[in-house]
């Protein structure tokens, strides 16, 4: 045991009073106001005058006020008590009553008063008499008043002896107990704490009924009462000033509150730890900022870190444990989760939550894999990938005529692989053949046959995507490749969409097309001017042609269009995926109608730990509109984003098209982050790295920001390639309207 700041070396105790020495669980940390108020006793403690034995302790509910008075009790090794004030408290409760000490012949009454008789304390009356009737603390000083009534009028009593219970005040002062009084601020009667005003002098008397009761040398008492909270009143002004220490309990430190958590609770995953730290900071201060009277302190997050080493879901018991301890009120909800919303350390939660599932890996069902569109075929790109990267002597050129060449022999790996991405696009193929002939109005080809060409152009892509990512940071990460699955859900969601943006569409490309039409002549000859609109500028050139020259109808297109979509998992706030979708179809439907080049990718981040980057592609250049609105309706909110992987393919695809303007336009809700530590800095440089790469090739990027983050991503991005969609239900229609001025 430490003895840098035991007072009573010298002291003896009885057995009851070891007892009543607290003990530190292994469990406790020391803080730094537990040194500071120990070392400022133990210094103090031989100068009469500068003596300090009155310590107020004034904090939130949570902040460990007791912790540290049951602290000091073993820091001093001086025995422990404590008295919890109420409302109804009075004189007698701060020194004591006189009880009648009589016979009784109700044997009830015998047995409960032999039992007051072998207390010390009033206190202990009270809990005798609450224990034997199983009653409360109020009912039992009623139970107490009833009794001396009775046996007052007791005509059987021979005679009537009273004795004086002294309450624990006052035992602890005459003894030299280290005497914790907690919350006297409730107290109504503000008269009853100035009754111990001079036992808090130094050598300071208690004037009881038996006699003067002088305070023990060694009596420390530690006041701890709370801060503005309901029923709480002003400590009196002649109380507080007899105190001679007094510290403001406010939350620990974040390192503090994670130690002592790992303490209590053997939690030790300090990045859960550290998150949660910093949520329960932040709902305290808000809290308090918004005159909300709950809590957010050490014991919520205890309880809170305990819930989630038994397996409960954080974002989920974070309700129970925290949230609805603070209010359960719709509108003080409502201000402490946009705050949580604000500061993004839910998102980090999930987040780490997400690298805990990567690290420990589980099999999933066929039905989730069909659902997160996860196939058997990406797991075989995986593969090859890191065969590739493992420093595997075969080219991409070999792999090509081993698929060419189903007759060469292969290995038992190899061959497994290949048969379940043929079980993979057999099931895609059975599903596909389920939909009804109804259903594919619009399109040229069937599901069959879409599904069949999916599968050798999924197989083209990967390959290229390896190629374009080899000399980048991320060439060995592990980026695949997928092309949506359509079953009948996806269709009918496509028709639904399409009928919410169809209108805008409609006009906007009949507008457009119009436009297009004037500009185009139907017949064309080389060194001619035609047109029905006179331009006096021509005149100076002396030719004698004097009119606005048409475009020719065989020259290419005025633009080319690729589009981002990011599907992480905080699209699924305030509707933003399903507004990314109706864009999305807004745009292609737009595309198709005025013959203007589109490309489409989704992507996502740390899916598996074997797939980091994850590229959902729903139109390549050159692939036709084919149940385009139904591709698009299987895009969703999955996990995390690496920004730099789908702008850097989709530019360098887009950079071989033949037009007069290229536009990628990414719409995201947020930074770019993704594990292991792709965020800050490192995304920074990587994004403008390829924007700095591809502008020089004539590529414009437009950002499309849907999200909180929107000052971030218009410093990423450049103030002249920035777009603050305010409103996210006019998404579609501003995107077709920006669109249309580059035609």
């Amino acid at each position: 045991m430490d003895k840098t700041f035991v007072l009573t070396e010298e002291r003896k105790f009885t057995k009851l009073e070891e007892q009543m020495i607290w003990q530190k669980p292994s469990s406790h940390k020391t803080s730094q106001e537990e040194i500071r108020i120990a070392a400022e006793i133990k210094n103090n403690w031989l100068d009469p005058e500068m003596k300090i034995m009155n310590i107020l302790l004034e904090g939130d509910a949570g902040s460990g006020k007791t912790q540290l008075a049951r602290a000091l009790s073993a820091d001093l090794q001086l025995p422990y008590t404590k008295v919890t004030c109420f409302a109804d408290m009075d004189k007698t409760d701060v020194f004591g009553a006189l009880l009648p000490v009589v016979s009784s012949d109700d044997n009830e009454d015998q047995e409960l008063l032999e039992a007051i008789y072998q207390t010390d304390s009033l206190q202990d009356v009270l809990s005798v008499i609450e224990t034997h009737f199983q009653i409360d603390a109020n009912q039992a000083k009623e139970r107490l008043s009833k009794l001396i009534e009775r046996l007052d009028s007791d005509e059987k009593a021979a005679s009537v002896d009273y004795k004086f219970y002294p309450s624990e005040i006052v035992r602890a002062m005459q003894k030299g107990y280290l005497l914790e009084i907690q919350e006297p601020t409730v107290i109504r009667d503000a008269s009853v704490l100035v009754a111990l005003n001079s036992a808090l002098e130094p050598n300071g008397l208690l004037n009881i009924p038996t006699g003067i009761i002088r305070r023990h040398p060694d009596c420390i008492v530690v006041i701890t009462t709370n801060r503005n909270y309901q029923g709480n009143r002003p400590l009196n002004e002649s109380l507080r000033d007899r105190v001679q220490h007094a510290e403001k309990m406010d939350l620990p430190s974040i390192e503090v509150m994670i130690e002592r958590a790992i303490a209590k609770t053997n939690f030790t995953d300090r990045e859960y730890l550290e998150i949660m730290a910093e949520i329960i900071r932040l709902l305290d201060e808000t809290a308090k900022a918004n005159a909300i009277k709950g809590v957010a302190g050490m014991r919520s997050y205890f309880f809170w870190v305990n819930s989630l080493k038994q397996g409960q879901d954080p974002l989920e018991s974070i309700f129970p444990k925290v949230l609805y301890k603070l209010t359960t009120d719709e509108t003080e909800l409502k201000i402490l989760q946009d705050a949580l919303e604000q500061s993004k350390l839910l998102t980090a939660l999930q987040q780490v939550k997400n690298q805990q599932k990567l690290r420990q890996g589980r099999r999933i069902s066929q039905d989730e894999a069909d659902l997160r569109n996860i196939t058997e075929e990406s797991e075989e790109a995986t593969l090859k990938s890191e065969a590739q990267d493992a420093g595997s002597s075969t080219a991409p050129e070999t792999i090509e005529t081993e698929e060419a060449t189903p007759e060469k022999t292969k290995q038992p790996e190899a061959a497994s692989i290949s048969d379940e991405a043929e079980r993979s696009d057999a099931d895609a193929q059975s599903q596909s053949a389920s939909v009804d002939e109804e259903d594919k109005i619009g399109s040229a080809m069937s599901l069959d046959e879409l599904t069949e060409i999916d599968k050798t152009k999924r197989k083209e892509l990967n390959r290229e995507i390896r190629e374009s990512l080899k000399e980048t940071i991320h060439a060995k990460e592990g980026t695949i490749l997928h092309r949506p699955t359509i079953n009948e859900a996806a269709i009918k969601n496509g028709q639904e969409l399409t009928k919410m943006v169809s209108p805008e569409v409609e006009s906007l490309s009949r507008v457009i097309n119009d436009l297009l039409n004037k500009e185009v002549s139907n017949d064309y000859a080389g060194g001619k001017y035609y047109g029905s609109r006179f331009n006096p500028s021509h005149v100076a050139y002396g030719d004698l042609r004097n009119f606005d020259k048409k475009n020719p109808p065989n020259e290419q297109p005025s633009l080319a269009l690729a589009v981002r979509v990011d599907e992480s998992g905080s699209m699924l706030r305030d509707d933003r995926i399903q507004n990314a979708k109706l864009a999305a179809v807004a745009l292609s439907l737009f595309a198709e109608k005025t013959n203007i080049p589109l490309m489409l990718y989704g992507d996502s981040a740390d899916l598996s730990q074997r797939e980091k980057t994850s590229i959902y592609s729903y139109k390549e250049f050159d692939d036709g509109y084919d149940f385009m609105a139904a591709k698009i309706a299987t895009m969703k909110p999955r996990q995390n984003n690496r920004d730099g992987v789908p702008l850097r393919l989709l530019a360098e695809k887009l950079s071989q098209q033949a037009a007069d303007t290229k536009v990628l336009l990414s719409i995201s809700d947020g930074q770019p982050k993704a594990l292991p530590d792709y965020s800050g800095e490192k995304a920074r440089q990587d994004i403008q790295a390829v924007l700095a790469d591809y502008e020089r090739k004539g590529i414009l990027f437009i950002a499309c920001a849907i999200g909180e983050d929107k000052e971030q991503l218009r410093t990423l991005y450049g103030e002249n390639n920035f777009v603050d969609i305010s409103d996210i239900s006019t998404l579609s229609q501003q995107l077709l309207q920006l669109i249309a001025r580059f035609v």
